[in-house]
């Protein structure tokens, strides 16, 4: 059985998950309403959805990294 510590990791790393692939379906959706566009306004858009999902990836790399480090201080 894990402890309380071992279950709220579990829990944060699935979180972490969960968060990542919500990220990565919205920018799928976002850049396939902006393809539609095309030309001048679709792809600044596109370009803009592509740097805040790399922004936003980068960012919950960061947590799950965080959160590895202090599993294995442990």
């Amino acid at each position: 059985m894990q402890s309380p510590r071992g279950n709220g990791l579990t829990l944060m790393r699935a979180q972490l998950e969960f968060a990542s692939m919500v990220v990565d379906a919205y920018a799928q959706g976002a850049k396939f309403w902006w393809g539609f566009w095309g030309g001048p306004f679709g792809d600044p858009a596109i370009e803009a959805v592509e740097a805040v999902t790399e922004t936003q990836q980068r960012y919950l790399q960061t947590l799950k990294d965080t959160l590895e480090e202090s599993e294995s201080r442990t």
